[in-house]
């Protein structure tokens, strides 16, 4: 089992205009006799998905506690992106997710989750350089979400903070996931995932949001459930990472 999810914490990062998060000691054994944190925080914290209701307006009732519970537990191809080493504002392209699917063997099909590791999880922090990772990161371009739309799965996944959206200085390019192509067809998001470099080609994912009323989208702990002898799609033994 490896865990994809960042630990929520102060200072963590965040998009900017979202709120700050906020972790806080309200009851103490010293003062209270017991132990019991506050929290405060925006749906789109730290590993989180999005609803189709976030950004489709025609779609407002399909919130994050309409979803089946299963809504993201899917087998997952992950495509591991670092070789084409995209920095902010860049794009991936179709014949870039075609070349990896031709050197796999292997492609996100119906059902399924497509999971994209740009190896930005490097650029996470909790200290002011949390910014960098909020304003910055790279996409992909319009036909390659088409491609992904067109296999029909069920959600993408990614390391960076908004998906397809390609960010540079905190300058905001067009994202047709989010508006065109994914979300409007269903497609949930899946964004800022950590330990991508620990998963082979193909796993099992497994999340569940928070059953919020009227969610726009729900932090989640993301797990792969990896073949401990990384053959066939057999998940029945597996071992666990710290």
């Amino acid at each position: 089992v490896v865990d994809l999810s960042h630990t929520i914490e102060n200072g963590m990062p965040r998009w900017p205009t979202h709120p700050h998060i906020v972790v806080y000691p309200c009851c103490t054994h010293e003062h209270d006799g017991f132990y019991n944190q506050c929290l405060v925080m925006g749906e789109h914290t730290g590993s989180h998905v999005d609803a189709p209701a976030h950004t489709v307006p025609e779609m407002k009732e399909r919130t994050i506690d309409t979803l089946a519970p299963n809504a993201i537990c899917a087998p997952a191809v992950v495509y591991d992106c670092r070789e084409f080493k995209l920095g902010p504002g860049d794009r991936l392209t179709a014949g870039q997710i075609l070349e990896l699917e031709n050197r796999m063997n292997l492609s996100a099909g119906e059902g399924e989750i497509a999971i994209f590791n740009f190896g930005w999880e490097k650029y996470w922090s909790t200290e002011a350089q949390w910014q960098f990772f909020a304003q910055n990161e790279p996409g992909l371009t319009e036909e390659a979400v088409e491609l992904i739309r067109d296999r029909r799965v069920k959600a993408v996944a990614f390391d960076t903070v908004s998906s397809d959206m390609p960010i540079k200085d905190g300058l905001e390019y067009e994202s047709t996931g989010h508006y065109k192509h994914w979300l409007p067809h269903g497609i949930l998001l899946i964004e800022e995932l950590k330990n991508l470099d620990k998963l082979p080609s193909k796993c099992y994912f497994v999340a569940i949001p928070l059953k919020i009323k009227g969610g726009s989208g729900s932090p989640i702990r993301p797990l792969a459930l990896v073949d401990k002898n990384a053959t066939g799609n057999c998940f029945n033994t597996v071992t666990v990472l710290p």
